[in-house]
């Protein structure tokens, strides 16, 4: 916001609200400092490892790979991929420049975000000192909240950041063109038709959630600019059903066309949940999040969030239906005090409008923090004005400070707790004891610590607890006693018959690979291949695993292979190889395959498979087992290798030994 030049006094509350960001943004890196020195953490692995692809991003043919061959979204998320190689090119690669970068990016985003506010206060009518005032304490507690922390911290979150950044911008161009309206309308209209929809799709190939800033802009015509006597005249009708109401109704038919599915009330593989049931749990989880806004918490579950129990009927839980009233009385509300609590009304009706995509009947996972960056940014809006309009300044001031420093003391602990992976894993195993990847997690980092004993107890623990089937414990614990050499044929056989009767989490192909692997290392001697393969073999039994066009299916047959080649059945081996690849074709896949038998000493077939990558390089097939992505290069240069191999021991074969 511009000083006001003319007095003394003026120019001295200019330096005042400039040293209050200064001093803000100071607090913010300090809070967050701790957390920059921490690793990089699950997705992190599968998103920004493709920068060793090629062997790394190092001229045009790798940086288009890179930056336009993404597999996040269905936009393959370009610009963020982009972003990423501010900070590395190549794989593996230092995490602190990523999160240095993500946090510059949070405090760009928590200034747009006060401008954002300081241009909604002023429309509606508030003074200078307000509008600086409530727009600084508002960007603060946003930018100082706990519960952003895992989406700070997290780089490859920088998706949501990015995302946010963009709608932010576009935001603020939209309400400066908008309140041009009533002086200048041709200007006013050309400025809003070119701007929103450039930062709709600069936001969209961040994160596709960035097509929803139309929308969000709808909510603030909606709560500030058409109230009856606001003063900016009414939007053009063409205009608002161009760039409004025809975005929203592709969101709503994309919505719709999965609301009405067949599948609606079945389960989809790798979730454990249907549509039906997604969105009754919804209810419980927006509820949870708006909790953990207004009441702080030291320190959540981070990115371990598959904690959460399913709603599967308005009551079971009976906080399922609870919730649904809950969130109907916001709306409700939110459209009815709109004109004599315009940001009472802004407030919920944002939050809502953020969720429509990633917390309705899209097939994502349950829980995740970050889909709240941008929703939860004016939740505190209206309680900052009401405050500002009851008391004096100072008290104000006061009263914003405390929870400033409150506010900023919770995320100084949790950048803290971020500071380390077993500081990450112990946090989040605490506070989620029915969180099958934390308490794997955790049970783990005992293992490597050296207290099996603790860790057997974790896993014991939390089987029982969790009510579903959880085989990633299950398997995790069998390769944690195969490693102990503490694993007998018997319990092999007991998981087994547990694990195979259930639909394949495709999720887990390297936890099942790993299982193997410690197996064919004869890390448990009294377990042979032979008790291991119909783990696998069985898992066909179950309709869904036995689709031939699943990834299910793809990732058994690959492991009943695995366990075929080092059982010697080479001519198994290669059906069940092949059959994972008829199923889902990828050049990559196929050569993590050729390079196994190439290791084995089955030279012959490791050049079939590369042969049949070389016909599949134009197709992908996303699996954990991939290191890193083929090119004709590579698999040239491995058959070459392959063949010499092959050439040399036919050579020594040829030449008789000397008598």
């Amino acid at each position: 916001m511009p000083s006001d030049p003319s007095t003394a006094d003026g120019r001295s509350r200019w330096l005042l609200y400039l040293g209050g960001w200064l001093a803000l943004f100071a607090v913010a890196v300090i809070v967050y400092l701790p957390g920059l020195q921490g690793p990089f953490v699950l997705d992190d692995f599968s998103s920004l490892a493709r920068l060793g692809d090629f062997d790394g991003v190092r001229n045009w043919e790798t940086f288009r790979a890179f930056v336009f061959g993404g597999t996040s979204g269905p936009t393959g998320r370009p610009l963020s991929l982009l972003s990423f190689l501010i900070d590395g090119t190549n794989w593996p690669t230092d995490p602190y420049p990523f999160k240095r970068t993500n946090l510059v990016i949070h405090l760009a985003n928590g200034v747009l975000l006060g401008l954002v506010i300081a241009k909604v206060l002023e429309a509606l009518g508030y003074d200078r000192a307000a509008t600086r005032g409530i727009s600084l304490v508002c960007a603060g507690a946003w930018l100082l909240h706990p519960f952003l922390v895992s989406t700070t911290l997290y780089p490859v979150q920088r998706m949501a950041q990015l995302a946010t950044l963009f709608m932010l911008a576009g935001i603020l161009a939209w309400i400066q063109a908008r309140m041009l309206l009533p002086g200048n309308p041709r200007r006013a209209y050309l400025r809003m038709s070119l701007t929103l929809p450039l930062f709709t799709f600069l936001a969209m190939i961040s994160k596709e959630n960035g097509i929803l800033l139309p929308v969000l802009v709808g909510v603030i015509e909606l709560t500030v600019f058409a109230r009856q006597g606001a003063g900016f005249g009414a939007l053009d009708r063409r205009w608002t059903a161009v760039f409004v109401w025809l975005p929203l109704g592709v969101i709503a038919a994309y919505l719709g066309e999965r609301l009405f599915r067949p599948n609606f009330l079945e389960a989809m593989p790798p979730r454990d949940f249907s549509i039906y049931e997604r969105l009754l749990t919804q209810s419980r989880i927006l509820v949870d999040y708006l909790q953990n806004w207004f009441i702080p918490k030291l320190y959540t579950t981070g990115v371990y969030q598959d904690h959460v129990i399913k709603s599967t009927g308005l009551l079971t839980p009976v906080t399922t239906l609870a919730s649904i009233l809950v969130h109907a009385s916001l709306l409700v509300g939110g459209f009815r005090l709109r004109a004599k609590w315009p940001l009472v009304s802004l407030a919920i009706l944002f939050f809502y409008a953020n969720h429509i995509l990633e917390s309705t009947v899209v097939n994502l996972e349950l829980y995740f923090e970050h889909r709240n960056y941008l929703a939860v940014s004016l939740l505190f809006l209206p309680l900052a004005a009401a405050l500002w309009s009851r008391v004096d300044r100072r008290v104000f001031a006061l009263v914003a400070l405390a929870t400033l420093a409150l506010l900023g003391g919770f995320t100084r602990y949790s950048a803290t707790i971020w500071q380390t992976p077993a500081g990450i894993v112990q946090a989040s195993a605490m506070k989620a004891p029915t969180s099958a990847r934390a308490q794997s997690q955790y049970a783990l980092l005992l293992i490597a610590a050296d207290r099996p004993d603790e860790a057997f107890r974790v896993f014991d623990e939390a089987i029982a607890a969790i009510p579903a089937e959880k085989p990633l414990l299950r398997i995790n614990k069998l390769t944690a006693q195969c490693d102990l050499g503490q694993l007998d044929a018997q319990e092999v056989e007991r998981v087994s018959d547990i694990v195979s009767a259930e639909i394949f989490d495709s999720r887990l192909l390297k936890v099942y690979n790993l299982f193997a692997k410690s197996v064919v290392r004869g890390n448990c001697p009294e377990v042979s291949l032979q008790t291991v393969l119909p783990m696998f073999t069985r898992m066909l039994d179950v309709p869904e695993n036995a689709d031939e066009t699943s990834i299910e299916y793809t990732h058994i047959k690959f492991l009943i292979g695995y366990v075929q080649l080092y059982l010697g059945d080479i001519e198994q081996a290669m059906t069940a190889f092949e059959d994972s690849l008829a199923a889902r074709p990828g050049a990559s896949y196929a050569m993590a395959m050729a390079a196994l038998l190439a290791t084995s000493g089955f030279a012959e077939q490791a050049l079939h498979l590369s042969d049949i990558a070389l016909t599949q390089l134009d197709t992908e097939n996303n699996t954990t087992l991939i290191g890193r992505r083929a090119n004709e290069a590579d698999i040239r240069e491995f058959q070459a290798t392959v063949r010499a191999e092959i050439e040399a021991r036919q050579g020594a074969r040829s030449v008789s030994p000397e008598r």
